[in-house]
């Protein structure tokens, strides 16, 4: 796992996404003449009478353009809008209504042209035999085009939970290596409680680490976590990082409670603000500043100030990452990064669900 300061979005190479588009675009364009040609024999009828060749190719070629591009793209929004493994009923419905429309419109057009523009006169049975055969190729080349994406879909399922696996063996492997015997440490923390117990920061300081720690133990194999539960585990962290700093780390929270109720991976929000400490300066020359905070009630942002420190910390193998994954495992969604005015910024989208 990688740090906030190392994270670099994997993707395809430039050149193999090129090689892949004009690949597709070569064997799409050979398609449409193909399919053109033969039918400007089959449907247009060229061998009889004195019908134009070139006419008749270019009314061919279109029509085939339009039908082959126009299905690539109903298949594509169908296929974004209805996700294949939740609604395969509403995705097929959907592509079969929308293609019969699509090429019934085509197809009408096309026909207009051929009387008009061709002068070429047809029977019904042979405007039937034309939209019939239109359609048939419409869906045999969309089903190739939906074959494809189901298994890219299938494909990035396989990855999101095999990703999603390794972060948790990982977190989960951190958790165990930090917490060491958790009940020793419980009732260590209970005794020095009652050793402070006249001291109320010292109180409040021991309380807040004992905290952290059960909630740690509590949601390791959660996949998410109230976000009234996170917020409180958050603010904790923050009082014993400021008992360490003081006003050198500045940390607001304006999360309205009627926001609580959503969901948000457990020690998302407190990894953010751990990474945040680590890779900044935290002076009183050049405190930290970070917010928490809502935006377009889709959204908890965690926006911090930036002035890297020349020496970082070791890595503790917890970045955005693993937050990454976790996300688009649940929810299909993916975090947003951006820096921007000297502030870095994490939003993480809101979700619901069932705890």
């Amino acid at each position: 796992m990688k740090d906030l300061d190392q994270e670099n979005f994997s993707c395809m190479p430039m050149v193999d996404q090129r090689k892949s588009r004009w690949r597709e675009i070569t064997i799409r364009f050979a398609g449409i003449i193909i399919i053109s040609l033969v039918s400007v024999f089959v449907d247009f009828g060229y061998t009889q009478g004195d019908t134009n060749f070139t006419k008749a190719f270019i009314v061919s070629f279109i029509r085939t353009a339009l039908i082959w591009n126009g299905s690539m793209i109903i298949i594509q929004y169908a296929v974004h809008r209805f996700p294949v493994f939740k609604e395969t009923v509403k995705l097929i419905a959907f592509q079969i209504i929308a293609l019969c429309v699509f090429v019934l419109l085509v197809e009408l057009g096309e026909i207009y042209t051929v009387e008009n523009y061709l002068k070429i006169a047809m029977s019904y049975s042979e405007k039937r035999t034309l939209i019939i055969g239109s359609l048939l190729i419409t869906f045999m080349i969309s089903s190739i085009y939906a074959s494809v994406a189901f298994f890219l879909e299938w494909k990035e399922n396989l990855l999101r939970t095999q990703a999603l696996e390794k972060a948790n063996l990982e977190a989960r492997y951190d958790t165990l290596r930090n917490q060491v015997n958790p009940h020793f440490l419980f009732n260590s923390l209970n005794t020095l409680l009652m050793l402070v117990n006249d001291n109320p920061v010292a109180s409040k300081y021991v309380e807040s680490i004992s905290e952290i720690m059960r909630y740690m133990l509590q949601s390791q194999d959660k996949e998410a976590v109230l976000l009234r539960d996170e917020l409180k585990i958050a603010r904790d962290y923050v009082f014993i990082q400021q008992s360490r700093f003081g006003d050198k780390l500045q940390v607001e929270f304006d999360v309205p409670e009627k926001y609580y109720h959503y969901a948000i991976p457990p020690l998302a929000l407190q990894m953010l603000l751990e990474n945040a400490i680590k890779h900044n300066v935290v002076s009183k020359d050049d405190p930290l500043k970070v917010k928490v905070y809502m935006q377009d009630s889709l959204f908890i942002v965690i926006e911090n100030t930036m002035k890297a420190k020349i020496d970082k910390d070791p890595s503790t193998g917890v970045g955005l990452d693993n937050i990454r994954n976790r996300y688009i495992h649940l929810t299909g969604k993916d975090i947003l990064v951006k820096q921007e005015n000297g502030k870095f910024v994490v939003m993480l989208p809101l979700f619901e669900k069932s705890i």
